[in-house]
C-alpha cells in the first residue's frame, strides 16, 4: 500500500464505521470463543497496521501483531508489531489462540497459501478470524490504490478454508446497507472520471449517519440470522480442527 494510503487510513480509521465496525466484530467473538480469557489467549493479528486493534485487545489479550508494511510513524503499538510477510510468519506451529486477518488476503498474490500460514501458527482448537471485500462488480480504482487483488464472494473463502483444513464456525456478507449506493457511486465514478481526487472512501460520515452503518455492520457480523446475499465486505469465522471437538452450533 502507498505511503499516501496509509496516511488516508490512519486519519479515519478510529472512528470510521467500517474499520471500527471490523474490531468490534473481532472483540464480540472473542468474547464468545475465549470468554474465561484465564490465562490471556495468545492473539496474532496478521496485517495489523496501525497497530489500533492491538491496542484495544491489549487489556484481555496477549496480542501481537506483523505487518510486511510496517509504519512506526503511524503505528500506536510500536513494540507489539514484528515486519513479517503473511507467507512465512515468525512464530512457531500451534503457537496463537487465535490468528486474525482483516482485509488481508485480498492483497496476497497467493491467498490459499496465506490462509494455510495462518492455520500453522493456530493450535487445533483454535480460531482464525478474517475479513475480506466482497463482489468482484464492486472492484475500483480505490481497490487498485491500496492493493486489492480480488474480491471475494462465499464460496470462494468456503473453498479456502476447505484447502488450509479449516472447519467455518461464522460467515455473513456484512455492511450490506451502502452496497448499491457504493456500487452505483463506483460505476459513475469510473465512468465519467469524476470524484477520485476525494473519494468518499476517505472520507468519515456524519456522525449520525457514521454510527447506523456501525450498528447494522456489527448485527451482520454477529448473528447467522442476519444473513443477506449481498455486502460489501464478508466476516468469517474459522476454527481448526481439534481431534473430537465440535464447533458450537449456536456460535
Amino acid at each position: 500500500m502507498e505511503e499516501r494510503e496509509i496516511s488516508l487510513f490512519a486519519r479515519i480509521e478510529r472512528e470510521h464505521f467500517f474499520y471500527r465496525g471490523r474490531r468490534e466484530l473481532v472483540r464480540h467473538w472473542l468474547q464468545k470463543l475465549f470468554p474465561a480469557r484465564v490465562p490471556k489467549p495468545i492473539l496474532i493479528d496478521a496485517g495489523a497496521g496501525t497497530g489500533i486493534l492491538l491496542e484495544e485487545l491489549a487489556p484481555d489479550y496477549d496480542a501481537i501483531g506483523s505487518d510486511l508494511y510496517f509504519d512506526p510513524s503511524v503505528s500506536v503499538s510500536k513494540d507489539k508489531i514484528l515486519r513479517a510477510d503473511a507467507y512465512s510468519l515468525p512464530f512457531p506451529d500451534r503457537f496463537a489462540d487465535a490468528v486474525i486477518a482483516l482485509d488481508l488476503l485480498e492483497h496476497l498474490e497467493r491467498d490459499a497459501a496465506g490462509l494455510l500460514e495462518f492455520a500453522r501458527i493456530t493450535r487445533p482448537g483454535g480460531y482464525v478470524m478474517i475479513n475480506v471485500p466482497a463482489f468482484a462488480l464492486l472492484f475500483s480504482d480505490w481497490d487498485q490504490a491500496v492493493g486489492h487483488r480480488r474480491r471475494y464472494r462465499k464460496q470462494m473463502v468456503r473453498a479456502l478454508a476447505e484447502t488450509a483444513g479449516l472447519e467455518i464456525i461464522f460467515i455473513n456478507y456484512v455492511n450490506s446497507a451502502p452496497f448499491f449506493p457504493i456500487l452505483i457511486y463506483r460505476q459513475i465514478r469510473t465512468r465519467f472520471k469524476i470524484g477520485k481526487s476525494h473519494r468518499l472512501e476517505d472520507q468519515l460520515p456524519p456522525s449520525w449517519f457514521n454510527r447506523l452503518l456501525l450498528w447494522a455492520l456489527i448485527q451482520q457480523g454477529k448473528y447467522s440470522r442476519l444473513n443477506l446475499p449481498f455486502g460489501v465486505s464478508l466476516f468469517a469465522v474459522l476454527k481448526k480442527p481439534a481431534g473430537n471437538l465440535s464447533a458450537d452450533p449456536d456460535l
